[in-house]
């Protein structure tokens, strides 16, 4: 009431002043002004609130159509981390083991191929020590029973045995010559009496049938005599007991003859039967040879994998640098402690590889991330006045979600890799492994109408799902 007064007195007061002053022309002339003064007065804002409302009028309608026809980048916001493309490398050792001696320690640089780590090998260097002992052993049987099979005259022991400087060599060479000498002598000593006897047993037959033949021709001179005997006796010049002992002489060289017969027929029994156990004595041995040489080479065989085997861990006790770069997070320190089958011991984090960035999108986002997308990358690490926003584009998306084992949520890997022209952006700045990185992952381009409009329309469709 107080302002309303206020304004009403200078009102009152202002028409006062031009009535006085019209007065003295035309007093008609004062009274129409008085009474339009207020009208007049009130009326003197209406243009320039009709600018304001145009202006008003011009500005939401080209906020309107430029909300409607202009688009507006959509990106999907990822927590990422920077990493080797091709990973850190973790050392582990598959059967574990006494730690010896440790060459490295915590961010020490070492190169490809360096000693890491070595694990006491008393154990498998004996196992070796026994391995190589029967390798050479069996090879050396193998060598000498692949002489007696192709009867050799000396054997040809393999070529390896001419690199190894091991005494055991010698002893197995000279121990298996010997054995060689002597089963070849007995071998060849019992074919020798063999066939000695055949020998004889063929001139025995030869004997056998001389005796024969000197049979017939007497059996021939005793049938002549008799029948000349018979002659005689017919005209009773000869005597009946002559004919009759010419006749018993007859008889028995015939029985002669027949026991040199059977008697040939004995000895070339004998000599076929005494040939045939020389090629059954042969044909023996040389299936002992090849049964010993299949058991040698079964067991040549099996213990020649267990010395590699063993070779193998002997090797594997000296850890060494798969490739060059930094150590990091070593799980061992001391000498004489114990390094767990597949535990891990060590990581490198290579150097000079290629770094990528690996965000973690949400599950909503993931129908619109695709492989090819762009990206804009931002490190925390460093001064978002000084620092460039990155480049980069995603490589790859996971198959299938992930969880994140500090806060249990799933999500989708992305890896983004940043681009040529982004990385020569950094200046003298270095980006290192496990760095935090912001990710705008560009999902499309929508309106700001269609921004405005989206959260309604999502409503509207899920307002009318039957129950």
């Amino acid at each position: 009431m107080v302002k309303k007064s206020f304004i009403e007195n200078g009102f009152e007061d202002l028409k006062n002043k031009l009535k006085s002053i019209f007065n003295a022309e035309n007093k008609e002339t004062s009274e129409i002004v008085s009474d339009n003064l207020p009208v007049i007065l009130r009326t003197d804002d209406r243009p320039i609130r009709n600018i304001g409302y145009s202006i008003l009028f011009v500005m939401i309608g080209v906020f309107g159509t430029w909300s409607y026809i202009a688009p507006i980048g959509s990106s999907s916001l990822a927590s990422g981390v920077v990493a080797v493309k091709t990973h850190r490398k973790t050392i582990q050792h598959l059967e574990g083991g006494i730690v010896d001696s440790i060459s490295v320690r915590d961010g020490d640089y070492v190169n490809s191929g360096a000693t890491l780590l070595t694990l006491d090998s008393t154990q498998v260097k004996a196992q070796i020590e026994i391995f190589s002992g029967q390798y050479i052993s069996l090879a050396a049987i193998d060598a000498r029973l692949t002489a007696e099979r192709t009867e050799s005259n000396e054997i040809k022991f393999p070529d390896t045995f001419k690199d190894l400087n091991d005494s055991r060599v010698q002893e197995a060479i000279q121990g298996q010559q010997q054995i060689f000498i002597a089963r070849g002598d007995s071998h060849k000593g019992e074919i020798n009496l063999l066939s000695q006897r055949v020998k004889q047993l063929g001139l025995k037959i030869t004997g056998l049938k001389t005796q024969q033949k000197s049979k017939r021709r007497l059996l021939g001179s005793y049938a002549e005599e008799i029948s000349d005997i018979k002659e005689l006796l017919a005209e009773g010049f000869a005597d009946k007991q002559r004919l009759r002992e010419l006749q018993r002489q007859h008889t028995m060289t015939q029985g002669d003859i027949a026991s040199l017969t059977t008697e040939v027929a004995s000895a070339q029994m004998q000599q076929g039967e005494t040939e045939l156990e020389i090629v059954q004595t042969t044909r023996k041995f040389q299936e002992q040879i090849a049964t010993q040489s299949e058991e040698v080479n079964a067991e040549l065989f099996s213990i020649n994998e267990q010395l590699i085997v063993a070779v193998d861990k002997a090797e594997r006790s000296i850890i060494k640098a798969p490739v060059s770069g930094f150590i990091l997070g070593m799980a061992t320190h001391t000498d004489g402690g114990v390094v767990m089958p597949g535990s891990p011991i060590l990581d490198i984090v290579p150097e000079d590889e290629e770094l990528i960035v690996t965000a973690q999108v949400a599950l909503m986002d993931i129908d619109k991330v695709v492989v090819g997308t762009s990206a804009e990358i931002r490190f925390s690490a460093f001064s978002s006045k000084t620092t460039p926003v990155m480049e980069g584009r995603v490589k790859t998306i996971s198959a299938d979600t992930l969880t994140d084992p500090v806060t249990g949520m799933p999500f989708y890997e992305a890896v983004i890799e940043l681009t040529p022209e982004s990385t020569q952006k950094l200046g003298g700045l270095v980006l290192i492994p496990g760095m935090p990185a912001e990710v705008l992952i560009n999902t499309g381009k929508r309106t700001f109408f269609e921004y405005l409009v989206q959260p309604l329309s999502d409503a509207f469709s899920r307002s009318f799902i039957e129950e």
